[in-house]
């Protein structure tokens, strides 16, 4: 029964996650469904939507096509599309229909293209994945079809890898980040995803570091490190938190990887959500107290690559719940609706930071901007005011 979830609701899945990446590339993607999936992502999974131009679409399958795999119907009407709106490319998407009757979305992308001319995608998604995955696909796609060998790098220039509405929301921070690494004087060549092109990928290869903000930009980063000799920082700069620079200008000067991360223990503070971001606020938390015990969970998926041992896999809501009633921690931090896991009487103080892939528009205007004095109060509740230093 470990995979009953009765409390809280389905994280967001791969779908979702591969038309986040795609959103700003101004390109045609079709979610191969019979409309809740698309439903889903548009209404539940991207706080972008409302008000936007981006061109998402759904095949609308019936039944009678699912029986008779009907693939030059839905590939026909793409193109129709197409030809009135002038996309940039195609993006098929899958769902767990396409997956239960096997339809080969890349082959149905490798036709589109061959009638169209413009390049196509393919995404065996099904809906079972999470967001996180999805986005990585097609950071890795994206950077497999456009991103070309240069010749010559750009002096401190960077690409930011990772940035994604359903991490970051749709406030400022992406545009925060920009601002920041510019005030740094480094140059922001690929802002992967959010503010992308196609351009923009195809000059990624110029940069002479990256800088993974969430998991889901670390896939890319090791395809460029592979590809092109560019090596990485993860980490996510907080206020005005000097670490994430400083690691930045050692690898300039190195050329090695670095992962901004700290011993995980057990005994205080569990913090569950987005890996990177996790790792950095236990960061800022040892900063302020460095006695303190913080430990770093997620339920997206643990990437050994980037975890402290010690760092908690949380697979399931029930596996969440012994953790919370485990009697180790006296402080929670996470998305609004883990708290509604905690025993009724419980004493653990809850710091609430909200994440789209789990509460969607319930808080996603409550995100807060990672590098303003927002954080100050954040952080602040979380380790005592006594401990509180100016961030920004």
């Amino acid at each position: 029964m470990e995979n009953l979830w009765i409390t809280l609701p389905a994280l967001a899945p791969d779908y979702s996650g591969v038309c986040s990446a795609m959103f700003d590339l101004g390109g045609i993607c079709v979610i191969h469904d019979a409309s809740g999936c698309t439903g889903n992502y548009t209404g539940y999974d991207e706080p972008r939507w409302y008000g936007s131009s981006s061109k998402i679409f759904c095949s609308a399958i019936r039944e009678i096509d699912a029986v008779l795999g009907r693939d030059d119907k839905l590939i026909d009407n793409i193109v129709k599309a197409g030809e009135e709106i002038q996309p940039t490319m195609y993006t098929v998407i899958g769902s767990p229909v396409p997956m239960v009757i096997g339809s080969d979305m890349k082959g149905i992308a490798h036709e589109l293209e061959s009638r169209t001319g413009l390049p196509a995608f393919g995404f065996d998604t099904n809906g079972l994945g999470l967001y996180n995955k999805g986005i990585a696909m097609a950071m890795t796609e994206l950077i497999k079809r456009f991103t070309v060998k240069q010749e010559e790098k750009i002096v401190r220039g960077i690409n930011i890898l990772g940035s994604n509405a359903i991490d970051f929301s749709a406030n400022e921070n992406a545009k925060d980040l920009v601002k920041r690494l510019e005030d740094w004087s480094f140059t922001v060549i690929g802002k992967m995803m959010m503010g992308a092109t196609i351009e923009q990928i195809e000059n990624l290869a110029k940069a002479q570091v990256n800088l993974v903000v969430t998991e889901s930009g670390l896939a890319a980063a090791k395809l460029l490190k592979r590809r092109f000799n560019i090596p990485y920082v993860v980490g996510m700069p907080f206020g005005n938190s000097e670490d994430v620079r400083e690691m930045l200008e050692a690898t300039l000067q190195d050329g090695e990887e670095r992962v901004l991360k700290d011993i995980s223990q057990d005994g205080e503070v569990l913090i569950v959500g987005e890996q990177v971001l996790c790792n950095s606020i236990r960061r800022e938390i040892l900063k302020r107290r460095p006695e303190c015990k913080v430990t770093v969970g997620t339920m997206f998926g643990l990437n050994t690559a980037i975890a402290s041992e010690g760092d908690k896999n949380i697979t399931s809501e029930e596996m969440l719940i012994e953790l919370l009633d485990s009697g180790v921690y006296t402080t929670v931090v996470g998305d609004p609706l883990y708290e509604d896991l905690l025993a009724e009487g419980s004493e653990i103080r809850f710091v609430q930071i909200p994440h789209v892939a789990l509460s969607s528009k319930l808080y996603w205007d409550k995100m807060p901007r990672l590098l303003t004095k927002e954080m100050d109060a954040f952080l602040e509740e979380i380790v005592g005011k006594e401990a509180f230093h100016i961030v920004a």
